[in-house]
């Protein structure tokens, strides 16, 4: 099992090292992977609040999250427009240019598993446990992040009692 987990850590690596010489040469290294992650959120989910936005980054300050958002403004990957229901939320939502720019770091994501895609082969076999293993890794990475999403929320309501104790003292 230790070498399974050796193993997967030094795939990583070596992926990441890859995608990296690869985006290296393109306009898309200069972006930071939350940047990223942000016009990818924005392209499956649409338009959305900083509120609804930060939301998919627990532990990510509002203020970095709006900084990164800032950035992508100025790159012309975003836009902001108010809300028709309630005009005091302002929603981000991806440019033209945006839509463009996660086309190409999709590209760029589809050549850099080439090379894994040959490694794991076409054996159906083979192919059908690969993939119930990384659907299980999924889920249960998806519920390692709510779970910290979950403590980030019980911390900040306590520091917001604690506020509003301190407000009435």
């Amino acid at each position: 099992m230790n070498e399974l987990f050796t193993n997967i850590a030094r795939l990583g690596i070596k992926m990441r090292i890859y995608r990296a010489i690869q985006m290296a040469d393109s306009e898309t290294g200069a972006l930071k992977d939350r940047e990223i992650l942000i016009l990818e959120l924005l392209k499956i989910q649409g338009a959305m609040s900083m509120t609804q936005l930060s939301h998919f980054f627990p532990g990510v300050n509002l203020s970095t999250l709006s900084m990164d958002v800032k950035r992508l403004r100025k790159l012309d990957y975003l836009d902001v427009k108010v809300d028709q229901n309630d005009m005091r939320i302002h929603l981000i939502e991806l440019s033209e240019n945006g839509f463009d720019k996660v086309a190409e770091i999709r590209a760029q994501r589809a050549k850099s598993y080439i090379p894994l895609a040959a490694a794991i082969g076409k054996k159906p076999d083979e192919l059908q446990v690969l993939n119930k293993v990384v659907e299980k890794a999924i889920i249960l990475v998806e519920k390692e992040i709510n779970k910290f999403a979950e403590s980030k929320k019980t911390t900040s309501s306590s520091n917001d009692e604690l506020l509003q104790e301190k407000e009435f003292a």
